[in-house]
């Protein structure tokens, strides 16, 4: 189907709004296929069949699918799963006689080309299970294909489908109808991910059927929201790898109605309800941090609920400048509101320095203002201003400072009144040393310093500048405050090097090169991201 064509198609579907949301009906089956080998050749996947088998709990726990009329075919060759389909087909069949609404949902995870699915050296013609999938006499059929060719540390998956198209609108799978969804668009490659122990899509797709895509707060996930959700969330996942992965949609249709495939509102078995906090992408674990994930997931509509099996749970909000951690303990049948518990904040520039956390460095800006130790005759501490741009990174933290300052001061007969102005630019590099609930650091910087001096006197005295060096230590703490800003105070020894005029009667008559040891300290905020 061709883009213009699809967005067509949408556009006619959205003037025509849905009068109702129309649930399974009692007569669905669902058959999840799952094959971790594929064609001769072909890399071995870690998760397709887990895939499968994931779609269908979904499905049975929150679709009111009955655990009679699902069929997982894990392993199996292409006759086995031809044979089971055909199977299927005339059980709904004799139901379909009986005017009984039915419905078949295929899953497949696993390898594909272009033309078949690849069963452990066997394969399955794409039209074949598409011709099986339309010519069901189920009143609605839906096929998934997660299919994939190959790969290494994130296996690349892949099946050429049709060209995708923006349905960003509306669209409707009423009584009656065939809806296809693959995992990515023609040409791409689909992937799946050992972070999350499975496909990207089949991921959020099913965290879609758990309640993340329920946008419209009813406790019902449609087919429209569970398709949006998942390609949105595929397209961000996939951003990470070397290829982005655009999930299609398409579909025939007759009469109007969303098809409703799961009501994660209506708690089942061993189920509770997770209501999440803040919109934000969320990290959810089984037990304690470094557990398998569970879900990574950025719910939809104002209720954020999520619906997962009982047992204990480490949930991680990655806000925009922080994250926050949650243990959670979730029991059969309660609900409970994240937003409620204690938690623990985590901050960006401490994960990176931790070696976690989604960034290889983080920015900061500071403003600081403070005084620094006279190193001339006559001279007293000077004022001085200091901003300063860093990177935060896993071994260590670099920064540049730009400071001046300046100050009025007189010669040692006070004769020659002046005023001494300096400039300096440096480079910082410090350690940092996270505790709560402050962090600490200390560190070196080495600068070039500009020294003028301009002299406000009757004498006939030229101003001066020379130019120098600093160097210097650092040892600082600082106060986190909220949306990224932070309390610092800091300071240290510092000694410069410079020349310096040597004067007899008022009179100059030479230079020397000097390196005086002084003080310097400072206060500001800092603000990262």
């Amino acid at each position: 189907m061709s883009a213009g064509r699809g967005l067509l198609l949408a556009l006619i579907l959205a003037l025509l709004a849905p009068l109702s949301a129309l649930a399974l009906p009692e007569q669905t089956w669902v058959v999840a296929i799952g094959h971790n080998d594929g064609a001769a050749g072909e890399v071995g996947l870690l998760y397709a069949e887990q895939d499968a088998r994931l779609f269908s709990d979904v499905l049975r726990e929150h679709g009111g699918v009955s655990s009679r009329r699902t069929l997982m075919l894990l392993g199996e060759d292409a006759a086995t799963v031809r044979r089971a389909l055909q199977d299927v087909n005339a059980a709904i069949r004799v139901q379909a006689g009986a005017g009984q609404p039915t419905a078949l949902l295929v899953f497949y995870s696993g390898h594909a080309d272009a033309a078949s699915l690849h069963l452990g050296g066997t394969e399955l013609p794409l039209e074949e299970i598409k011709a099986l999938v339309e010519g069901s006499p189920a009143g609605v059929r839906l096929l998934v294909l997660d299919a994939c060719r190959s790969g290494t540390v994130t296996r690349v998956k892949g099946v050429n489908a049709a060209a995708t198209f923006d349905i960003s609108l509306r669209d409707h799978v009423a009584t009656e109808g065939l809806a296809i969804i693959t995992s990515s668009a023609a040409g791409e490659a689909s992937q799946e991910s050992d972070r999350l122990r499975g496909s990207f899509f089949t991921h959020h797709l099913v965290n879609a059927l758990r309640g993340a895509a329920d946008h419209d707060d009813d406790g019902n996930v449609t087919l429209t929201e569970a398709y949006g959700y998942t390609y949105a969330q595929t397209l961000r996942s996939s951003g990470q790898t070397v290829a982005l992965q655009h999930p299609t949609y398409s579909w025939e249709v007759k009469g109007r109605g969303e098809l409703v495939l799961s009501a994660p509102a209506n708690q089942r078995g061993r189920t509770g309800q997770l209501r999440l906090a803040d919109s934000a992408l969320y990290l959810i674990m089984e037990g304690r941090q470094g557990g398998p994930v569970v879900a990574e997931v950025t719910p939809q509509g104002q209720k954020r609920e999520l619906s997962l099996p009982a047992g204990a749970y480490f949930v991680q909000q990655r806000k925009s400048d922080e994250y926050r951690e949650y243990q959670v303990s979730l029991t059969s049948g309660a609900s409970v509101e994240l937003a409620t518990l204690p938690y623990e904040t985590v901050r960006y520039d401490r994960l990176v320095r931790r070696r976690g956390g989604p960034k290889d460095f983080s920015h900061n800006l500071s403003l600081m203002g403070g005084l620094r130790g006279g190193s001339i005759q006559g001279e007293g501490a000077l004022p001085q201003v200091q901003l300063g741009y860093g990177l935060d990174f896993e071994w260590g933290s670099l920064g540049l400072r730009l400071r001046g300052s300046t100050v009025r001061a007189t010669s040692a007969d006070g004769l020659l009144p002046r005023r001494d102005n300096e400039l300096g630019l440096g480079l910082a590099l410090l350690r940092f040393i996270d505790l709560e609930p402050a962090s600490v650091a200390f560190g070196l910087f080495v600068e070039g310093v500009l020294h003028q001096q301009r002299f406000d006197s009757e004498r006939l005295v030229s101003d001066r500048r020379s130019w120098g060096a600093g160097f210097g230590g650092i040892l600082l703490v600082e106060r986190h405050l909220g949306a990224g800003m932070a309390l610092r105070l800091e300071g240290g020894p510092v000694t410069g090097l410079y020349q310096r005029a040597v004067m007899q009667g008022g009179v100059e008559v030479g230079h020397e090169l000097v390196t005086p040891l002084t003080w310097w300290g400072s206060g500001g905020v800092v603000w990262r991201w």
